[in-house]
């Protein structure tokens, strides 16, 4: 299995990183495929229509609030949420049809050893669901070490080793760096070459 970090909209950056790729992978993606870059629309259709497995981020779970709260909506819009509905057409329906796809996935997958997670999970499976989605206490010592804990969420200028825990968000949006590791070939990790969208 290939698990790919924080992607946000940057659909330019996935088809780049596929091409790096083995043919026929298994992908897995940490999350937040939405928001802040301009094409948040065909990265959920890649992963949704290619059944590719993916835990669901913090913002996809501001989306999934912002559609039954009007405060939750705020913070979801102040996060780039305005351009994820500009992608699916500029209407807040067309996602409505989206929502029982974002709600079904799930805050970790297991997969042999390692426990894939938004951010980082200090407690393996017993971590609460807004550390899952929201965590940022990389320092703190994992409370067991059941699995090795592969997650995103928290942008580093390079994938980072914490102990046996791996951060694979490299700020792609941001950077041009998109990045992936591949948890059956001895952690080898693919990069995108850090092209920044002219159109962000």
């Amino acid at each position: 299995m290939i698990v790919i970090g924080d992607v946000h909209g940057r659909f330019d950056l996935i088809m780049e990183l596929v091409d790096l790729l083995p043919k026929n992978s298994n992908l897995c993606f940490v999350g937040d495929l939405i928001d802040r870059g301009p094409d948040s629309k065909q990265v959920v259709d890649l992963v949704k229509d290619n059944n590719y497995q993916c835990v669901r981020g913090n913002h996809e779970d501001m989306l999934i609030r912002g559609f039954s709260d009007w405060t939750s909506v705020n913070l979801w819009y102040q996060n780039g949420g305005g351009i994820t509905v500009d992608s699916f057409g500029g209407k807040d329906n067309c996602l409505k049809d989206y929502l029982p796809w974002l709600k079904s996935l799930p805050l970790y997958i297991i997969y042999k050893n390692f426990l894939i997670s938004h951010s980082y999970a200090y407690d393996s499976i017993n971590t609460y669901e807004d550390d899952l989605l929201w965590g940022r206490d990389l320092l703190s010592d994992p409370l067991n070490n059941e699995y090795i804990n592969i997650f995103g969420h928290t942008p580093h200028k390079k994938v980072t080793q914490y102990g046996n825990n791996w951060c694979i968000d490299t700020g792609a949006f941001h950077t041009g760096v998109l990045s992936a590791i591949d948890l059956d070939d001895n952690m080898k990790l693919y990069q995108t070459k850090g092209k920044v969208n002219a159109t962000v």
